[in-house]
């Protein structure tokens, strides 16, 4: 079966932002937005880390980048099929103290596997978000930049997985519920009546 490579865009967000949006007093989470129905049995997310980077601060915050990817991705994908599973796994999730600025770089992965677990396709997103200054000094900016890179990201992977994989996104998302919504009715076709 033919593999689907795709490219990797990272969002670059802007850098100066002089005020950064306040932190919300919600979790974080998505499912709020329409989940992404693969036609796979199994979506399997990943639990292993990427490596941390030299000033990588990342681990005092709760959740930290890596699981705040992952719960992106349990929000955002759901199976709807009957054989095959899809990956989602963590490239990157680094937020980098430096003296006078804070960055944030976030990755995700996603593979379609074949029941005998082949390659079937699969997408890449990326993107980094940064302050310096005053900004990165404020009160909860850790936590204010991984939600505004984090959005960035949830944002690139929707656009990747439409884009590149659209052969595994089913037709109709899932109920609240979980289950499948029955097709919309064929539209009436009109028939011209003989004239008598």
């Amino acid at each position: 079966m033919p593999h689907r490579r795709s490219l990797l865009l990272p969002v670059l967000a802007a850098a100066c932002s002089r005020d950064p949006a306040p932190v919300p007093a919600t979790p974080i989470g998505y499912r709020y937005l329409i989940p992404l129905p693969l036609t796979v049995s199994e979506i399997e997310i990943s639990t292993a880390n990427p490596a941390p980077a030299p000033g990588d601060v990342g681990a005092r915050l709760v959740p930290s980048p890596a699981e705040a990817v992952r719960i992106m991705g349990r929000d955002r994908l759901v199976a709807v099929g009957t054989e095959g599973k899809a990956v989602f796994s963590v490239a990157t999730a680094q937020l980098i103290q430096g003296r006078e600025s804070l960055s944030c770089t976030l990755a995700c992965r996603l593979e379609v596997l074949s029941p005998m677990g082949s390659r079937m396709g699969y997408v890449e997103a990326a993107t980094r978000r940064a302050v310096s200054g005053p900004d990165a000094e404020r009160r909860r900016a850790d936590e204010a930049l991984l939600r505004q890179a984090l959005d960035d990201l949830n944002v690139e992977f929707e656009f990747q997985v439409r884009r590149n994989l659209r052969e595994f996104l089913a037709a109709t998302a899932p109920n609240p519920d979980g289950t499948i919504p029955a097709p919309p009715p064929a539209p009436v076709e009109r028939e011209a009546l003989p004239r008598e």
